[in-house]
């Protein structure tokens, strides 16, 4: 593990370890540290963490292009929108930080292949910058965006490859998961910031029918919630895009399952969400 710190710098922040590669940490440095870094070490660099770099341009992050064997990146919601054509082909998880998140929670490497997203504590409109970058996204996962509305996951429309997806923060109200039927191939959905009780689910079934790929719904909730899921889905055609049947695997946590297990059929089957 490595960290270089600028001369405000007063604390290294260590990153973390990914697997025999070179782990580097910058902090408060100037952009052409990156450009050296990318010269010197960029075969061997496979985690990078950018922080407080001040002069970030779209030329300064240029040279991520050149390490070759970088798989994860984590960079800061302002240096987003410059990645774009700057991504190294073998990135396989980028982490995108807000200003008060002082450690990257990374996403789940992606079992499909191209890129795996995190966003921590990120305004809403960051989400528009994940089509621009020029990769495949094909997890992406949300925490702590407390302003999702549907205009502000429109943009996920423009990942026509988005499999997987989490909303840790859980959704004000379905209507704002409408633009997510639009997002045909995805496969997987996690609302674990949970559903409001007081809700219409239509908007939630919809997508249901719209995706016909869907394939697990990670859903917290209370048990009345849960048995509405329920009876919405199997009240759903749920047929797949070449019209043959499928099943829905409505996954809840331990204690909602013991109560609505015996409450699948209909081509849903409730599963425990470890």
């Amino acid at each position: 593990m490595h960290s270089l710190q600028g001369p405000e710098m007063t604390e290294p922040r260590w990153p973390g370890r990914y697997g025999s590669g070179l782990s580097v940490s910058l902090q408060g440095v100037t952009a052409d540290t990156i450009s050296h870094l990318a010269t010197e070490l960029g075969s061997r660099i496979t985690l990078l963490d950018t922080d407080d770099c001040p002069d970030h341009m779209a030329g300064s992050l240029e040279p991520l292009t050149r390490c070759r064997g970088l798989q994860d990146l984590s960079v800061t919601a302002a240096d987003l929108p410059l990645l774009r054509g700057q991504l190294p082909e073998g990135l396989s998880r980028l982490n995108v930080r807000g200003p008060e998140v002082t450690e990257p929670r990374w996403p789940g490497r992606s079992p499909w292949g191209g890129l795996s997203v995190s966003l921590q504590g990120v305004a809403a409109d960051t989400i528009s910058h994940l089509a621009d970058l020029g990769r495949r996204v094909r997890r992406l996962e949300i925490y702590d965006c407390s302003d999702l509305t549907a205009g502000s996951l429109e943009p996920l429309t423009r990942c026509p490859e988005l499999l997987s997806l989490t909303l840790s923060g859980g959704v004000p109200d379905t209507v704002s998961l409408e633009p997510l039927t639009r997002c045909r191939e995805l496969w997987e959905l996690t609302l674990s910031g949970g559903v409001p009780d007081t809700v219409s689910l239509e908007p939630l079934t919809r997508l249901v029918k719209s995706c016909r790929e869907l394939y697990s719904l990670y859903l917290h909730c209370t048990a009345d919630t849960g048995r509405a899921v329920l009876t919405a889905l199997k009240e759903a055609d749920l047929r797949r895009s070449n019209g043959e049947p499928r099943t829905i695997y409505l996954r809840v946590p331990g204690e909602l399952y013991w109560q609505l297990m015996s409450q699948g059929g209909d081509g849903v089957e409730v599963r425990k969400w470890y």
